[in-house]
C-alpha cells in the first residue's frame, strides 16, 4: 500500500460535534484543537511525513467576536508544549497564512514554535492558520510587484517558491471531516492534483481507522490511472 506523502486535513465539524454532546462550541473548537495532537500521533505511525491542518481560514474573521476570542485562546494555550514535544520528535513546524490581524500573543506563539523547530524533519506539522488559498496567490503577487520581477521570469517554479508552503512537495491527498464536500479555499495550488476524501466523522472524533480509510480510497484511485 502506498502511503500519502504529505496529507491535508480540513478540521470540520466541532460544532456540531460539540451540540451533539450538550457542549458549547467553544468546548467543540477546544476539543478539536486538542485533537490534531492525536491525528498527528497516528500519522507518523502510520508513515505520513507531512501533515497540513487548516486551523483557521481568513473568512472565520466573520464569526461571532466571543467565539474567535475563545478559538485564539486555545491556540495560546496549545502550542507551547506541543513545539517542544515535536522538538523532541524531530519535526519541523511551519506557519501557513497571514500575520496580519492576529494578536502579539498568537504571534508569539508562531513565531517560538517556527525558528525552535526551524532544522527538525523530515516529518513537517504545517498550520494553516489565517490563511486563505486565494489570498495566498494575491500575496505572492503583490511580492513579484514589489521585487519587480520579470514577465518572462514567472513560472510555475517560481510561484511554488513564493508560497508560504515552499520547499514543501504538493498535498498528496486531503481528508475533510464533517461531511461537507468542498475544499474552502484551503492550499489552492498545493492541492491541484490532490484526492479528497470526505469523512463524515467530525474533526474532534476523526480516529485511525478513518485515516486508514482516506488512505485506503488513495490507492484505489492511484490504481484506477
Amino acid at each position: 500500500m502506498i502511503v500519502p506523502e504529505h496529507i491535508g486535513f480540513i478540521m470540520d465539524g466541532n460544532g456540531r460535534w460539540a451540540r451533539e454532546r450538550g457542549l458549547s462550541r467553544n468546548e467543540g473548537h477546544r476539543a478539536g484543537i486538542d485533537h490534531i495532537r492525536e491525528v498527528l500521533e497516528i500519522c507518523h505511525e502510520l508513515g505520513i511525513q507531512i501533515v497540513s491542518a487548516y486551523l483557521w481560514s481568513t473568512e472565520n474573521w466573520s464569526r461571532p467576536s466571543a467565539e474567535t476570542r475563545h478559538i485564539m485562546h486555545c491556540i495560546r494555550m496549545f502550542d507551547p508544549k506541543l513545539a517542544k514535544d515535536l522538538h523532541a520528535k524531530q519535526v519541523r513546524i511551519i506557519h501557513s497564512g497571514n500575520r496580519q490581524n492576529l494578536s502579539r500573543a498568537v504571534l508569539r506563539v508562531i513565531d517560538n514554535a517556527v525558528p525552535l523547530t526551524r532544522e527538525n524533519g523530515p516529518r513537517v506539522l504545517n498550520l494553516v492558520f489565517n490563511y486563505g488559498g486565494r489570498a495566498e496567490l494575491v500575496h505572492v503577487v503583490r511580492q513579484w510587484i514589489a521585487l519587480q520581477v520579470q514577465p518572462e521570469k514567472i513560472t510555475e517554479t517560481t510561484i511554488n517558491n513564493y508560497l508560504y508552503t515552499a520547499g514543501l512537495p504538493d498535498v498528496d491527498l486531503i481528508i475533510r471531516s464533517g461531511g461537507d464536500q468542498r475544499i474552502s479555499n484551503f492550499l489552492l495550488w498545493q492541492s491541484a492534483y490532490a484526492l479528497v476524501y470526505v469523512a463524515r466523522t467530525y474533526w474532534p472524533a476523526l480516529s485511525r481507522s478513518d485515516i486508514e480509510e482516506a488512505i485506503k480510497y488513495y490507492n484505489r484511485e492511484l490504481a484506477k490511472r
